[in-house]
């Protein structure tokens, strides 16, 4: 493995070999980073694309890399991470229709231990999906943040301009309203 000084030096001078060496050294890890947040929503041709996207993005903006503030693997999982969410906003009208959840935290599925078991995984599935769209705007894309795509409380509060404790008692509070909502159903 090349040091992220060497790594952002051959990226600068032979920007060929640089990026074929970051891609050689990390392409594993970043499409692991998509591929876990995406995997269930999107296609794999998308996860790729997507993959790529934080390469191009790395090599954009290389002269921007400041190795004293993070490493290069830190750099690229944290871009990963972020066009993966970007990906899921940019098309978010066809995925609210149709919440594909079976990775979501199984700390979410926890709350719902009393589930039967003659109940199928699809069908939890499917009535869990029905029960967070209930919750309306902002509570449902809270508990999918949360859950689904493993935001922190103050990676939420930024995007929808909340406070993180306020994000913190809307995730409890939702919690409880899906209980009362499946308690009838499940």
């Amino acid at each position: 493995m090349v040091s992220d000084f060497k790594l952002l030096t051959l990226l600068n001078n032979d920007h060929n070999r640089g990026l074929e060496v970051m891609m050689d050294n990390y392409a594993g890890l970043v499409y692991t980073i998509v591929y876990n947040q995406l995997s269930s929503i999107f296609s794999d041709e998308d996860i790729e694309e997507c993959v790529s996207d934080v390469f191009l993005h790395i090599f954009k903006y290389k002269d921007n890399i400041d190795l004293n503030k993070g490493s290069i693997k830190a750099l690229l999982a944290v871009i990963a991470k972020r066009k993966s969410i970007d990906l899921y906003r940019k098309h978010k009208n066809f995925i609210d229709s149709e919440i594909p959840i079976e990775s979501m935290d199984d700390n979410l599925f926890d709350e719902f231990d009393s589930v039967s078991s003659s109940v199928s995984k699809n069908e939890r599935n499917n009535l869990l999906i029905q029960a967070i769209k209930s919750l309306g705007k902002p509570d449902s894309e809270i508990i999918i943040r949360k859950f689904y795509f493993k935001e922190s409380s103050k990676d939420i509060s930024k995007a929808l301009g909340l406070k993180p404790n306020t994000i913190d008692k809307k995730s409890s509070r939702c919690i409880d309203k899906l209980k009362t909502i499946l308690r009838g159903v499940l």
